[in-house]
């Protein structure tokens, strides 16, 4: 699939950029103020020039995509940690006093040294593409994001 890469017009590179920076709602209202932040610029900002239209399109399938993998990182570290408290506890029922602390002490050991990264990254990964987007279309060249999936066509 092919998009084409339309220059932002001179007019237009402040709403765009301040379309990039929507994200930063989620300040104000955590959780969801980073989609609803570049969804409002969005529907806002489309009728205004076809260069605008695809920008807040990706600003908004970026922040949607980044937003699904937080809740899928979420539900995974708390499946994982239910199930290593719950074989911890099973284990010490059981009456294997070594394998119920192993198995505890291993949940907390993969929670803070592979869900807590892996979360902070997911906090900072957005807001460095942010940075990047803002420059170039300051420059007037158009961005697309990594790692995006086109919820929005």
């Amino acid at each position: 699939m092919t998009r084409t890469a339309l220059a932002i017009p001179e007019a237009d590179r402040t709403p765009a950029v301040l379309t990039h920076l929507s994200p930063l709602a989620g300040f104000l209202l955590p959780t969801l103020g980073n989609v609803l932040g570049p969804l409002v610029a969005w529907l806002a900002l489309r009728d205004r020039s076809p260069a605008l239209d695809q920008q807040g399109k990706e600003t908004l399938n970026f922040q949607l995509s980044m937003w699904l993998y937080g809740v899928l990182i979420g539900i995974l570290a708390f499946v994982l940690f239910s199930l290593g408290i719950l074989g911890g506890a099973l284990g010490t029922a059981a009456g294997a006093q070594d394998f119920g602390a192993f198995a505890f002490l291993g949940t907390f050991a993969a929670f803070f040294v592979f869900f807590v990264p892996l979360l902070l990254l997911l906090s900072i990964i957005p807001f460095i593409f942010m940075i990047v987007a803002v420059v170039r279309v300051s420059a007037g060249q158009p961005y697309h994001y990594p790692l995006s999936i086109r919820f929005v066509r």
